[in-house]
């Protein structure tokens, strides 16, 4: 029933819970740490706050809850963004092309 994950992160792989919740649509406010960053460009289907900073967290969270309207649009944003970039299929024939190019 999430509006929108908010995960603050000091460094992941790309996280599972980013990924389901693009899956269904959600805009994503996340860190600029690795594997997050992946995720998320910033404004566009969420945004990037600075890892840390309770302040920068405050302040997008501040922000797309004034955004109302952009919700639904950032959320479609991701669900494109993970069909398009981590689909299974995807994932996967970028794995066996790297294990195989050796």
């Amino acid at each position: 029933k999430a509006t929108v994950l908010v995960l603050p992160s000091y460094h992941e792989g790309i996280p599972r819970s980013v990924l389901e919740a693009m899956a269904i649509g959600r805009p994503i406010i996340t860190t600029d740490a690795p594997g997050c960053k992946e995720t998320v460009i910033d404004g566009y289907n969420g945004y990037l706050v600075k890892i840390g900073s309770y302040i920068d967290l405050f302040k997008k969270m501040e922000l797309i809850y004034n955004q109302r309207d952009r919700i639904e649009i950032m959320g479609e944003r991701s669900r494109e963004k993970c069909k398009n970039e981590f689909d299974i299929k995807i994932v996967n024939k970028q794995m066996i092309s790297i294990i195989f190019e050796t």
